[in-house]
Protein backbone atom coordinates (compact mmCIF):
# COMPACT_ATOMS: atom_id res chain seq x y z
CA UNK A 1 0.00 0.00 0.00
CA UNK A 2 1.50 3.39 -1.04
CA UNK A 3 1.85 5.97 1.76
CA UNK A 4 -0.70 8.23 0.41
CA UNK A 5 -3.38 5.49 0.02
CA UNK A 6 -2.28 4.70 3.74
CA UNK A 7 -3.00 8.58 4.84
CA UNK A 8 -6.45 8.24 3.63
CA UNK A 9 -6.82 5.61 5.47
CA UNK A 10 -5.66 7.06 9.05
CA UNK A 11 -7.63 10.63 8.02
CA UNK A 12 -10.51 8.24 7.87
CA UNK A 13 -10.26 7.04 11.18
CA UNK A 14 -9.78 9.79 12.60
CA UNK A 15 -12.61 11.44 11.24
CA UNK A 16 -14.38 8.65 12.71
CA UNK A 17 -13.21 9.12 16.36
CA UNK A 18 -13.68 12.81 16.13
CA UNK A 19 -17.40 12.96 14.24
CA UNK A 20 -18.16 10.23 16.98
CA UNK A 21 -16.85 12.31 19.49
CA UNK A 22 -19.08 15.69 18.46
CA UNK A 23 -22.21 13.08 18.68
CA UNK A 24 -21.26 12.19 22.29
CA UNK A 25 -21.17 16.13 23.16
CA UNK A 26 -24.57 16.30 21.34
CA UNK A 27 -26.10 13.95 23.17
CA UNK A 28 -24.54 15.01 26.99
CA UNK A 29 -25.71 18.79 25.63
CA UNK A 30 -28.35 18.66 23.29
CA UNK A 31 -28.10 22.37 22.77
CA UNK A 32 -25.00 22.17 20.97
CA UNK A 33 -26.98 20.25 18.67
CA UNK A 34 -27.56 23.84 16.98
CA UNK A 35 -23.92 24.23 16.23
CA UNK A 36 -22.51 20.54 16.22
CA UNK A 37 -24.93 18.74 13.73
CA UNK A 38 -23.54 20.04 10.22
CA UNK A 39 -19.72 19.31 10.90
CA UNK A 40 -20.53 15.83 13.34
CA UNK A 41 -22.73 14.61 9.87
CA UNK A 42 -19.84 15.30 7.30
CA UNK A 43 -16.84 14.28 9.85
CA UNK A 44 -18.87 11.38 9.40
CA UNK A 45 -20.00 11.08 6.04
CA UNK A 46 -17.27 12.92 4.04
CA UNK A 47 -14.32 12.38 6.38
CA UNK A 48 -14.77 8.37 7.59
CA UNK A 49 -16.84 6.97 4.99
CA UNK A 50 -15.81 8.90 1.82
CA UNK A 51 -11.98 8.71 2.38
CA UNK A 52 -12.20 5.27 3.43
CA UNK A 53 -13.77 4.77 -0.13
CA UNK A 54 -11.02 6.97 -1.54
CA UNK A 55 -8.48 4.77 0.08
CA UNK A 56 -10.07 1.15 -0.80
CA UNK A 57 -10.49 2.35 -4.70
CA UNK A 58 -7.30 3.60 -5.08
CA UNK A 59 -5.78 0.33 -3.13
CA UNK A 60 -8.31 -1.99 -5.26
CA UNK A 61 -9.46 -0.77 -8.42
CA UNK A 62 -6.16 -0.86 -10.25
CA UNK A 63 -5.08 -4.58 -8.53
CA UNK A 64 -8.46 -5.54 -10.26
CA UNK A 65 -8.75 -3.87 -13.67
CA UNK A 66 -4.98 -4.95 -14.50
CA UNK A 67 -3.86 -1.19 -15.16
CA UNK A 68 -1.91 0.96 -13.35
CA UNK A 69 -2.99 3.83 -11.40
CA UNK A 70 -3.34 6.81 -13.77
CA UNK A 71 -2.09 9.71 -11.13
CA UNK A 72 -0.18 9.65 -8.30
CA UNK A 73 -0.07 13.74 -8.34
CA UNK A 74 -3.81 13.85 -8.83
CA UNK A 75 -4.25 11.48 -5.46
CA UNK A 76 -1.92 13.66 -3.79
CA UNK A 77 -3.64 16.89 -5.08
CA UNK A 78 -7.10 15.49 -3.41
CA UNK A 79 -5.95 14.14 -0.30
CA UNK A 80 -4.74 17.57 0.54
CA UNK A 81 -7.92 19.64 -1.36
CA UNK A 82 -10.49 16.94 0.55
CA UNK A 83 -8.85 17.15 3.81
CA UNK A 84 -8.56 20.95 4.01
CA UNK A 85 -12.20 21.24 2.52
CA UNK A 86 -13.28 18.62 5.31
CA UNK A 87 -11.60 20.84 8.09
CA UNK A 88 -12.66 23.72 6.56
CA UNK A 89 -16.71 23.22 6.90
CA UNK A 90 -16.55 21.78 9.98
CA UNK A 91 -14.66 24.62 11.79
CA UNK A 92 -17.04 27.17 10.01
CA UNK A 93 -19.91 25.52 11.27
CA UNK A 94 -18.42 24.50 14.74
CA UNK A 95 -17.65 28.35 15.50
CA UNK A 96 -20.74 30.43 13.49
CA UNK A 97 -22.61 28.91 16.53
CA UNK A 98 -25.63 29.99 14.72
CA UNK A 99 -27.34 29.99 11.00
CA UNK A 100 -24.19 30.63 9.11
CA UNK A 101 -24.54 34.13 8.44
CA UNK A 102 -22.11 37.19 7.17
CA UNK A 103 -20.09 37.24 4.14
CA UNK A 104 -17.00 36.08 5.17
CA UNK A 105 -18.42 32.77 6.46
CA UNK A 106 -20.65 32.41 3.19
CA UNK A 107 -17.41 32.63 0.95
CA UNK A 108 -15.10 30.40 3.08
CA UNK A 109 -18.00 28.02 3.79
CA UNK A 110 -18.36 28.29 -0.45
CA UNK A 111 -14.54 27.78 -1.10
CA UNK A 112 -14.01 24.96 1.35
CA UNK A 113 -17.26 23.12 -0.17
CA UNK A 114 -15.74 23.96 -3.69
CA UNK A 115 -12.62 22.27 -2.32
CA UNK A 116 -14.60 19.29 -1.63
CA UNK A 117 -16.14 19.08 -4.71
CA UNK A 118 -13.30 19.63 -7.16
CA UNK A 119 -11.72 16.62 -4.80
CA UNK A 120 -14.22 14.25 -5.47
CA UNK A 121 -14.23 14.96 -9.13
CA UNK A 122 -10.34 14.14 -9.01
CA UNK A 123 -11.36 10.69 -7.45
CA UNK A 124 -13.80 10.16 -10.06
CA UNK A 125 -12.03 11.42 -13.19
CA UNK A 126 -8.45 9.26 -11.99
CA UNK A 127 -10.61 6.04 -11.23
CA UNK A 128 -12.29 6.37 -14.27
CA UNK A 129 -8.71 7.34 -16.45
CA UNK A 130 -7.55 4.15 -14.66
CA UNK A 131 -9.99 1.59 -15.69
CA UNK A 132 -9.72 2.97 -18.88
CA UNK A 133 -6.22 2.00 -19.47
CA UNK A 134 -4.56 5.04 -19.44
CA UNK A 135 -2.50 4.39 -16.53
CA UNK A 136 -0.58 1.74 -18.63
CA UNK A 137 -0.74 -2.38 -17.66
CA UNK A 138 0.99 -3.62 -14.88
CA UNK A 139 3.80 -5.43 -14.79
CA UNK A 140 2.64 -8.54 -14.43
CA UNK A 141 0.38 -8.26 -18.04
Amino acid sequence: MSPLIRYFTIASLVYLAIGTFLGLIMSVYPPSINYLLLAHVHLLLLGFIAMMIYSVGYHVLPRFSGFNLYSNFLVTVQFYMTNIGLIGMALIWIFSRDVISGFYSILFLFIFAIMEFTGICIFVFNNVMTLSGKGGKTAAQ
